[in-house]
């Protein structure tokens, strides 16, 4: 049975991709993909998506600054985010969050913090998903999102790298769980494989973070979404599962998260 696949989250407007990006984008129905979701990483990576968005027809965006780079954020920036909203291929906000294991410092904790809750709120006053970086931090990040009332369907945890408690947690708060290559190189005992197996797969979506996080056995160093089949085989291969069953209800998982895209 041939199955179809979105990747939730893609950084191809990112340097990385500026050899070779029109022939990979252009690709990806050949291989079943049926649209990407470009997240942003820092201020500028905003205006670039935008650009690829226009090029591409299967191609949306989510509006942000990844924490490690909200450093340079400002109310002028934040207010050139703000409209973007506009613009009819933003579907979701993100990503955004809290990542603690480079810079531990009181300072940029606090100033992650803020960003971080403001762009929750902006996902809130304008209906829109959030896609939610984590990393060292779920425990304050699930404190600080109990804080809010969120809707029914208020978004995705990007490249989940909790345990089964703070999956848990997340799942009930209402979020989804992404799910690339980073696990596919790890200890079947680690947390996170140990927390795949177990939550709904109602609750799970795919995503490469193209060009990082390149799943095991996929060839070259460049992640691209034609690598889902890869990370979709390793998950079957830990839950028990079928690669048919998990495209499938994963791609409806999709839609109801990210209804504007319109499959």
């Amino acid at each position: 049975m041939r199955v179809s696949f979105v990747d939730t989250h893609t950084h191809y407007a990112h340097k990385r991709f500026d050899s070779g990006r029109d022939e990979i984008v252009n690709s990806l129905v050949d291989v079943d993909v049926l649209a990407v979701i470009e997240a942003a990483i820092d201020f500028e990576s905003n205006l670039k998506m935008k650009f690829i968005c226009e090029k591409y027809s299967h191609v949306y965006m989510a509006v942000g600054c990844h924490p490690n780079c909200v450093g340079e954020m400002d109310d002028y920036k934040y207010q050139k985010i703000v409209e973007l909203m506009g613009y009819s291929k933003v579907i979701a906000i993100g990503e955004t969050g809290l990542d603690y294991a480079k810079n531990k410092s009181e300072q940029h904790i606090q100033i992650q913090k803020k960003w971080f809750e403001r762009f929750v709120l902006l996902a809130i006053n304008t209906n829109k998903p959030l896609i939610i970086h984590a990393r060292e931090s779920y425990d304050e990040l699930i404190k600080i999102l109990q804080g809010y009332e969120l809707s029914e369907c208020p978004g995705v945890i990007h490249c989940f790298s909790g345990n089964e408690k703070q999956a848990i947690e997340l799942i009930e708060m209402g979020f989804y769980i992404g799910v690339n290559g980073m696990f596919t190189n790890m200890d079947m005992d680690s947390d996170v494989c140990q927390a795949l197996k177990i939550i709904p797969l109602e609750r799970v979506l795919l995503e490469t973070d193209s060009p990082y996080l390149l799943p095991k056995g996929a060839k070259g160093k460049r992640n691209t979404s034609a690598n889902l089949k890869f990370i979709v085989d390793k998950l079957a291969e830990l839950r028990g599962e079928s690669s048919e069953n998990i495209s499938r209800v994963v791609l409806e998982n999709t839609k109801r998260v990210f209804t504007k895209i319109g499959l």
